[in-house]
């Protein structure tokens, strides 16, 4: 007898579960999809169980799925991935049993009990990581366990006097400090039910509409291909909130469109990698990152959002002058007019999937939490979805759905124990506001040095984890840095949160650009260059938020005016300068090129109305000297021949 096979098969890492192994796997991802959608509509049983539940499922997900090593079972989990699977529900399951007695009677008395099942769950939540993100977050998530007993010995501001093991121990599992604390928290209420939002909005037929529509009303361009893969990862990173999970969705289609064109594979994959990076902190929704940032910065998740437009939509008008400039330089064209569909028989037939990012946006404009707002944009997608014939949405379908949803939440679920376990250490040793004594005193107290090192230090933490596990860090470590030196709260945190994003792209450990580059075929580390190169942007915005806080809504209406033009008129010029070619004209000098790139610092970060006047008069001349046009000189004195110079050549 074979197992039923609605849900196909599921893979990973070396290995592809099939059969009743598959079955049971979409068994407990349907049943937990189910509950997280259940409590996000009607409000959390208990915050043991919404916190509990979270971690145990994406554990026993990960272990069915992920094997621990080369050479495991291909096609089925071992007697190990199974032992794994009962240390989980049996150290969570006792932690969201326990929890209450010990809240009320063992706090700092912990039983031989609680100490134990803290041991299995700290290895659990590692092994998790381990298997799905590979050793580096682990032996971080290591680190800063070992340094709360070894405290004395860490140098200067960053010493303590250390703990014991028992204390490390109780903090770590028992409280709601560590493992469990706010970052599952947010996880569990609010992100994981946009996953399963985002999962019924594919299944609805909305990412075939998406892309269709893009493909309407760019492919024609010259370059068409590329500005559909910006704005199609756009709109389908904005609500998945994972670059890889966007590469490799919008970028299966976009990058072969793209070197059929006449893209080079590396460039094809380094636009597809950076549009989909961008997708991250596209509103409405902006994946996880936002209401992890909403939950620490305690500020309104809609606040945020908007905050973010400006930003946003800077970033991408500057990857599409990329894109449009790259065809122009390369002489590309667009898709051939007989392969587009028009844009409005397009609009005609998926208009309505529009409707549950309005529900969404609605609900929070009227003061509903995020989860309920999940919630219902996954009750109209499956209602939207009857409108058509071929995208209804049966019982079948809607299973897909809360499957679909737990599935892509492996990816990112399986750091948060992790991420727990470190933000617990440096809690619980008092070391984040220690560094950022050091990170400032290191700057001299200068700003920028202490923006710039942010960055590094955001690319360094990114080689190991995702964007939203390298923001949680950060966030701890170095934004009361920037606070400390005047930065206010969110732009301090969204300075440490774009840098997180940016770690996606910077070689020589660049996720995105990895997945990008084995769909294109080409070299990875070339193809995070080439998305380097195309976000640019995204180096500059951290620093546009500390000198140009406008575009985050900060001030007067002239103040947003002001930085959101200036950034207009200088990404212009900074995209031309980097691509070494105008709208107009295939290739550029040295000279011009050098003037536009000045002219762009100083139009991208203006300390005065002067600095303003000389970036656009640098502008003005750098286009000139680019197009071949006269230069104005400066007038000739009275008593000076007109013949002069011909004089001197002679």
């Amino acid at each position: 007898m074979t197992a039923p096979t609605w849900f196909g098969e599921f893979s990973a890492k070396g290995r592809t579960l099939r059969g009743w192994w598959a079955l049971l796997y979409a068994g407990v991802a349907a049943f937990f999809g189910g509950w997280y959608m259940y409590t996000s509509g009607f409000g959390i049983e208990s915050t043991e169980s919404n916190r509990g539940f979270y971690l145990l499922f994406t554990s026993v997900l990960v272990f069915l799925l992920y094997p621990a090593r080369k050479g495991a079972p291909t096609h089925r989990p071992s007697v190990f991935d199974l032992v794994m699977c009962a240390a989980a529900v049996v150290s969570v399951g006792y932690w969201m049993d326990q929890y209450i007695s010990y809240a009320m009677f063992r706090v700092s008395a912990p039983t031989t009990w609680d100490l134990t099942m803290g041991a299995i769950c700290i290895v659990v939540m590692l092994e998790t990581t381990r298997r799905v993100l590979g050793p580096a977050l682990v032996v971080l998530g290591l680190i800063f366990l070992v340094q709360l007993y070894y405290g004395q010995w860490l140098p200067g501001k960053l010493s303590h006097p250390g703990l014991t093991v028992e204390r490390i121990i109780e903090f770590t599992y028992s409280t709601q400090e560590a493992i469990f604390g706010v970052i599952t928290a947010t996880f569990a209420t609010f992100v994981f039910p946009f996953m399963v939002f985002g999962a019924f909005l594919e299944r609805s037929g909305a990412g075939r509409f998406f892309m269709e529509l893009a493909t309407a009303l760019t492919g024609r361009w010259r370059g068409g291909p590329a500005k559909i893969a910006t704005i199609t990862s756009a709109l389908f990173g904005s609500i998945s909130g994972s670059s890889v999970a966007n590469v490799v969705s919008t970028g299966a289609f976009t990058i072969p469109l793209m070197k059929r064109i006449g893209f080079r594979p590396h460039v094809a994959g380094g636009i597809e990698a950076i549009a989909s990076t961008g997708g991250q902190f596209m509103p409405p929704i902006m994946g996880a990152g936002v209401f992890i940032l909403a939950t620490l910065t305690e500020s309104n998740y809609l606040g945020i959002a908007l905050m973010n437009v400006i930003p946003a939509t800077l970033f991408f008008i500057f990857v599409l002058l990329m894109v449009d400039l790259e065809a122009v330089r390369t002489g590309l064209k667009g898709i051939p007019r007989e392969e587009t569909p028009d844009v409005w028989p397009v609009l005609k037939r998926g208009w309505h999937f529009f409707i549950p990012l309005i529900v969404i946006v609605g609900l929070l404009f009227n003061g509903y939490s995020p989860e309920v707002g999940a919630f219902w944009g996954s009750v109209s997608a499956l209602v939207l979805s009857w409108l058509r014939k071929d995208t209804r949405m049966g019982p079948r379908a809607v299973v897909s759905g809360l499957v679909g949803g737990a599935h892509a939440n492996t990816a990112a679920g399986a750091a948060i124990g992790t991420l727990g376990i470190i933000i617990g250490g440096i809690v619980l040793s008092g070391l984040g506001l220690k560094f950022s004594a050091v990170l400032v005193d290191f700057s001299g107290g200068v700003l920028l040095l202490a923006a710039l090192l942010v960055m590094v230090i955001s690319i360094i933490i990114g080689m190991g984890s995702s964007t939203t596990g390298s923001y949680i860090i950060l966030s701890v470590v170095a934004a009361p840095a920037l606070i400390k030196l005047g930065v206010p709260t969110i732009a301090a945190h969204l300075v440490v949160f774009y840098a997180a994003c940016l770690s996606n792209i910077t070689p020589p450990v660049c996720v995105s650009a990895f997945a990008a580059a084995a769909i294109a075929g080409s070299d990875p580390i070339r193809t995070g260059v080439a998305a380097l190169k195309y976000g640019s942007m995204l180096v500059l915005l951290p620093f546009s938020f500390i000198y140009a806080p406008g575009i985050l809504l900060y001030g007067t209406w002239w103040d947003v005016v002001h930085a959101t033009a200036g950034h207009l008129v200088g990404l212009t010029a900074l995209a031309m300068a980097l691509q070494g070619c105008t709208f107009v004209t295939e290739r550029m000098s040295l000279t011009p090129r050098l003037v536009l790139f000045a002219a762009s610092g100083l139009l991208l970060f203006p300390a005065h109305w002067w600095v303003d006047v000389a970036g656009l008069l640098l502008f003005a001349a750098g286009l000139a000297l680019a197009l071949g046009l006269p230069m104005p000189r400066a007038p000739r004195s009275p008593s000076t021949p007109r013949n002069a110079h011909r004089d001197r050549r002679i």
